[in-house]
């Protein structure tokens, strides 16, 4: 009996970036990780020291300088721009630093535009849309635009657009960094929830310890490498700002 491969199996991964000088800036460095289906993956560290750089080469928004990406054993880089561009709309949920929410589209409308993208009906989405705004208390905000929504209310919308198509893989780039502890914990609870009762998996770079410790796993990335960090109910985190150069 022949066993399923991991959701993702990441191989000497490496990214540099050319800075003008004579030698490049490598930010991910003969990275090794594997992340089976239905895990909460945390991955801390410092900023700057490549944590955002790594969520995009798992939801192949960039190419590796080198290395492997493999999700249920198939070579994303193997695939054409184009096939990227499907794969990342059905399997993947992106939640990053910032929203990207646009802003001539309701609440309700940006959260469905995957769907949209997938060539569904306004009509078809918004039973799912308006679930995923209620779960996350914005029920109420649905047919607002977004620059009459706060920060956090962006954000929130932004986590719910990724959950659209149940993607296999929704990686998050301090999801909750802009929301308040009452608004954060229901959201944690929910992306462990989904994680168990779905298999959807969850890779999350954060500075949050109570976000941490609802993974199954504690990833440190130091030197452009991933080491594990030790149990998530035992993590201090003391590394504070965001990952935004890389």
């Amino acid at each position: 009996m022949s066993v399923a491969p991991p959701l993702l199996d990441v191989d000497a991964l490496t990214k540099q970036f050319d800075t003008g000088g004579a030698d490049p800036l490598t930010v991910l460095d003969n990275l090794d990780m594997t992340v089976e289906a239905g895990e909460i993956v945390a991955v801390v560290g410092e900023s700057g020291t490549g944590k955002s750089t790594l969520l995009h080469l798992l939801g192949a928004l960039d190419r590796p300088t080198g290395g492997t990406v493999r999700f249920r054993g198939d070579d994303l880089f193997a695939k054409s721009d184009e096939e990227l561009a499907t794969f990342r709309n059905r399997s993947v949920g992106f939640v990053f630093q910032f929203h990207h929410l646009l802003p001539e589209f309701t609440a309700l409308e940006n959260v469905a535009m995957p769907a949209l993208i997938q060539h569904r009906s306004l009509a078809d989405a918004k039973p799912r849309a308006h679930d995923l705004l209620d779960l996350l208390g914005l029920a109420d905000r649905a047919e607002h635009r977004p620059s009459t929504l706060s920060g956090g209310e962006k954000q929130r919308v932004a986590i719910a657009r990724s959950l659209m198509n149940e993607p296999s893989l929704v990686l998050m780039d301090e999801p909750t960094g802009n929301l308040d502890a009452r608004t954060a914990e229901p959201l944690h609870q929910e992306i462990e929830r989904l994680s168990r009762e779905t298999k959807q998996t969850f890779v999350v770079a954060t500075h949050n310890p109570s976000l941490a410790v609802v993974a199954g796993r504690v990833l440190r990335m130091e030197h452009g490498r991933l080491h594990d960090a030790g149990p998530p109910d035992k993590l201090t985190l003391t590394e504070g700002g965001t990952d935004e150069d890389y």
